[in-house]
Order: structure tokens, then sequence, then C-alpha cells
């Protein structure tokens, strides 16, 4: 996957996790209130926070280890959310954060062997 393939996907990813924010804020008008109500509207004020902050970032590609960590907090954020909002929630929301989870991943495993510290450098015992 090319460096432009990349950081399209990663704009995509940011673009389904607004949608995921967006169908779980409907869902929530459709159910009785949450016992969790608190934490899972904050934790979908993180998620948005999370959003605008990986859209200004002058470097969006997965070298930047603050894009690197940003999507581990947005994800993050999301799996709470969607534990907050279980009764919520139906299993194509779901799946839209499985789907997200695993993209991300994907392209992480793409770049592990370029770090040293991740499998790139030689054992020390070799």
């Amino acid at each position: 996957m090319t460096e432009e393939k990349k950081r399209s996907t990663l704009i995509e990813i940011i673009n389904r996790a607004e949608k995921f924010c967006s169908g779980v804020e409907k869902a929530l008008q459709d159910v009785a209130p949450i016992a969790e109500d608190k934490e899972l509207r904050g934790k979908l004020g993180l998620c948005r926070a999370q959003m605008a902050y990986l859209r200004k970032l002058d470097d969006p590609g997965i070298n930047n280890p603050l894009v690197r960590d940003g999507f581990r907090h947005l994800i993050i954020a999301m799996m709470w959310v969607a534990f907050y909002a279980r009764t919520a929630i139906d299993f194509k929301l779901y799946r839209m954060l499985l789907t997200i989870e695993a993209t991300f991943t994907y392209i992480l495993m793409e770049e592990i062997p370029k770090y040293s510290r991740n499998g790139h450098g030689s054992h020390p015992h070799e």
C-alpha cells in the first residue's frame, strides 16, 4: 500500500468514525435513558475531539507518531462508546467499529518492520 493510499485510508477511517458517532447519537434517541449516559456522552465528546485533532495535523501519515497515537485514542474511545451504548446500537454500527479497528491495525502491521524497535533491527543475541 502506498503512502498516499494509507493517508486516504486514514481519512476514510475518520469519516467512518464520524458516521459511527452520529449513528450512536441517532440510536440513543430511540431508546430509554442509559445508566452510564454521562460516561457515554464524555466518550462521544472525546471521539469528536480526537477526530478534530487528527484532521488538523500537518503530517497526517502513519509514520507520524502523533497520528498513530491519535488514532489509538480515537479507537479506544469508540470502543467505550460501543460498550456504554450496547443496548442502543445495532450490529451494523458495531461492525463499522470492528472494520475501523481492523483497517487501522492492518495499516500498522504493514509499518511495523520499518521501526527498529519492532523487529527491523537485529536481535542482540544474533
